[in-house]
C-alpha cells in the first residue's frame, strides 16, 4: 500500500470525533491493565539469598560475571553500588571481551576467576543459563555458582546450580524481566538484611529502567511500570555519573523512554561494541567519570560510521538471497556492530536476519527478527551446527565454523519455509496504526494525551495514526557534514489553514514536490525547542493520493 510497507493495518476501523474518543480507542487497542505494585515474590530467591548472605557474612571472595551490553553492565554496576553501600569490598567484577571471548560464559574466564582471583562464589548477570560446563567446573572445586539470567532456557545446557531466571516464574507477567530487572528484584530482597539509604534505590531503579528500555524486552504491565519508574529515577538521581550522562546527552526535565533508548543506550553500548565494556563499568563506578563519558561519545560516533558501511554492504549482499525466507549473510563486518545493522536489514527486507563476521575460520554475529518469528528457536532447531548460540525471540548471538555456513543457511531456510507455509503473512511487511486521525486533531493536545500512556516500547508500541491531508509544501534538512539533503519535512494543511510538519527522518522524497494530497502513517510527540512547545509528527510511511 505505502512506500515502505505492503500493508497498512488499522487496529480498529474508527475515526474519533474528539480527544475523549481518541483516548478510549488507544486504551482499548492495548488491552492494558497497569499494575499498582511490583511483587515478584520469593520464587527462586531463597537459595540465592542464603548463598549470597553467607558469602558476605564470611567475607568470601565474590566474582561478578556480566554480559557486555547495557543490560549486563548495568546489572554489574548495580551489584557494585550495592556492595559499596553495605561496606563489602571482597569482590571482583569481570566483563568478557566481545571479540576474544564472545557471547556468554567461557571456561577460561571462570578458571581465571577461580584460580587467579581465588573466587569462592560466582554470580552471573544477564548470562549463564547455558553454562553447564562452567558450573560443573565450579562445583567440582567447591566454588558457589549463582546464575541470574533472563534468556531462553535450553534444557540440555542448563547449568546444575542456583538459578534465578524470570522464565521460571509462575506468573507470565514477570517472565519478561530483563537481566538488570531480575538483579533489582534480588537486591531488593537482599537489602532487607542491611541498612541502606533511599538514594541507593533511586540509583538502582534508574539502572533497571535504563536496561529494561535498552534491552527491548516486552513492555508488559510489569516492565512498563519498571521502565516508567526507572525514567523518573534517572532524572531524580544525584549520582555524578548519571547526572553527567544526562548532560552529555542533552536530556531535559521532560526526558522519556525515547531519550533513554536513542541517546543514553547507544552511548553505553558503543563502548562494548568497539572496545571493552569494562570501561562502562568503570565509568559508572568512578567518582569523576567525565573522561570516560567523552570516550562513550567518540565510540558512538565511530559506531555510526561503521554501522552505515555494514548496512550498505549487507543490503547489496541481501539482494542475492531475496527468494529465501531468511537472510544469513557474512562479510568483513565488525562483530560488535552487526546486531544493530541486522535490525536495519531485517526491517528493510522484512526477513529474519543473521549477520556475521568471517574471520579465522569462524563466523560470529547477531540475529534480529521480524514480528512473530523466534530467531533463537530457529537456531535451536539447527543447534548442532553452531558452536554456541543464545538469546530470545527478537534477537540472538551465535558462533559457528565457517565450514558449516552453507548448511546453516540451508537449514534455517528450511525451518523458516515451514513457518512461512503455516503463517505466510508474517513475511508481508505490515505497519499497524491505531485509527484514522482527523487532521483537525493534529495539534499539541494530541501529544499531551499520549503522555498518559508512556513509556512505549516493544510489546507496548507507540500509537500511530493514519492522516490524509492536503500538502502545503515540502522542505529538506541538510546533512551538516556533506551539505546534501538528509531529512524530508512535508507540510500538511489543517482546517484552520495553518500548516503542520510531518518529518521523515533520514529519508529524501521528491515526490511531494508535485503531489497535492497524500495519506501518512505517523506517530506524535511533544517537541520543545528554545522555549517553544509544539506538536511533532514523525512519518513512518506514505501514499500519494493526488498529484
Amino acid at each position: 500500500m505505502g512506500f515502505r510497507f505492503q500493508h497498512w493495518e488499522a487496529r480498529v476501523p474508527k475515526t474519533p470525533k474528539d480527544f475523549s474518543e481518541l483516548g478510549a480507542i488507544l486504551f482499548e487497542n492495548r488491552s492494558f491493565s497497569p499494575i499498582k505494585k511490583l511483587d515478584y515474590g520469593d520464587h527462586g530467591l531463597e537459595a540465592a539469598l542464603h548463598t549470597i548472605r553467607r558469602a558476605i557474612a564470611e567475607n568470601k571472595k565474590v566474582a561478578l560475571y556480566a554480559d557486555y551490553d547495557v543490560d549486563g553492565t548495568m546489572s554489574c554496576v548495580s551489584w557494585i553500588w550495592f556492595f559499596q553501600a553495605i561496606g563489602f569490598s571482597n569482590f571482583v567484577h569481570y566483563i568478557p571481551c566481545r571479540f576474544k571471548e564472545g557471547y556468554g560464559l567461557n571456561l577460561d574466564a571462570v578458571k581465571y576467576l577461580v584460580e587467579d582471583e581465588k573466587a569462592e562464589l560466582i554470580i552471573t548477570m544477564d548470562t549463564g543459563i547455558t553454562a553447564n560446563e562452567e558450573a560443573a567446573y565450579c562445583a567440582a572445586r567447591g566454588v558457589g555458582f549463582v546464575c541470574t539470567d533472563h534468556h531462553k532456557i535450553q534444557p540440555d545446557k542448563m547449568p546444575n546450580c542456583i538459578i534465578l531466571n524470570p522464565k521460571l516464574h509462575p506468573e507470565e507477567l514477570y517472565q519478561e524481566l530483563c537481566g538488570c530487572g531480575i538483579t533489582f528484584v534480588l537486591l531488593r530482597r537482599l537489602a532487607e538484611y542491611y541498612s541502606l539509604s533511599p538514594e541507593l534505590w533511586t540509583d538502582l531503579l534508574a539502572l533497571a529502567g535504563l536496561a529494561t528500555i535498552c534491552d527491548i524486552v516486552p513492555l508488559n504491565p510489569v516492565n512498563h511500570e519498571l521502565a516508567r519508574l526507572g525514567v523518573r529515577a534517572l532524572m531524580r538521581s544525584r549520582r555524578p555519573v548519571l547526572r553527567q550522562l544526562r548532560e552529555a546527552a542533552s536530556l531535559q526535565s521532560g526526558m522519556d523512554e525515547k531519550d533513554v533508548g536513542f541517546r543514553l543506550g547507544p552511548r553505553i553500548n558503543a563502548v562494548g561494541r568497539l572496545g571493552h565494556a569494562d570501561q562502562v563499568v568503570r565509568a559508572f563506578v568512578e567518582q569523576n567519570p567525565a573522561q570516560l563519558i567523552d570516550y562513550m561519545d567518540s565510540c558512538n560516533a565511530e559506531r555510526k560510521t561503521i554501522q552505515a558501511r555494514i548496512v550498505r554492504e549487507a543490503s547489496a549482499e541481501a539482494k542475492r538471497f531475496l527468494r529465501d525466507p531468511v537472510l544469513f549473510l557474512g562479510g568483513d563486518w565488525h562483530p560488535g556492530v552487526v546486531g544493530i545493522a541486522a535490525s536495519k536489514i531485517a526491517e528493510t527486507y522484512w526477513r529474519p536476519t543473521w549477520l556475521f563476521e568471517r574471520k579465522d575460520g569462524r563466523g560470529k554475529g547477531s540475529a534480529r527478527s521480524i514480528p512473530g518469528f523466534d530467531v533463537t528457536e530457529a537456531m535451536q532447531a539447527v543447534g548442532d551446527l553452531f558452536i554456541k548460540f543464545g538469546g530470545h525471540r527478537a534477537a540472538g548471538g551465535f558462533t559457528f565454523d565457517l565450514g558449516n555456513e552453507e548448511a546453516i543457511r540451508e537449514k534455517l531456510n528450511q525451518y523458516a519455509a515451514a513457518k512461512q507455509r503455516e503463517l505466510p503473512k508474517l513475511w508481508e511487511s505490515t505497519i499497524q496504526y491505531d485509527c484514522t486521525l482527523p487532521v483537525e486533531l493534529a495539534e499539541l493536545r494530541l501529544a499531551e494525551e499520549l503522555e498518559t500512556l508512556k513509556p512505549f516500547g516493544h510489546g507496548f508500541e507507540e500509537p500511530r495514526f493514519l492522516i490524509e491531508a492536503e500538502i502545503a509544501g515540502v522542505q529538506y534538512f541538510k546533512d551538516k557534514r556533506t551539505g546534501e539533503p538528509k531529512h524530508t519535512a512535508v507540510m500538511i494543511r489543517r482546517q484552520n489553514g495553518l500548516a503542520q510538519k510531518i518529518l521523515f527522518f533520514n529519508e529524501v522524497f521528491d515526490v511531494f514536490e508535485s503531489a497535492t494530497r497524500a495519506r501518512f502513517v505517523v506517530s506524535a510527540s511533544r517537541n520543545e525547542f528554545r522555549g517553544q512547545v509544539s506538536l511533532s509528527l514523525m512519518g513512518h510511511d506514505y501514499e500519494v493520493v493526488d498529484v
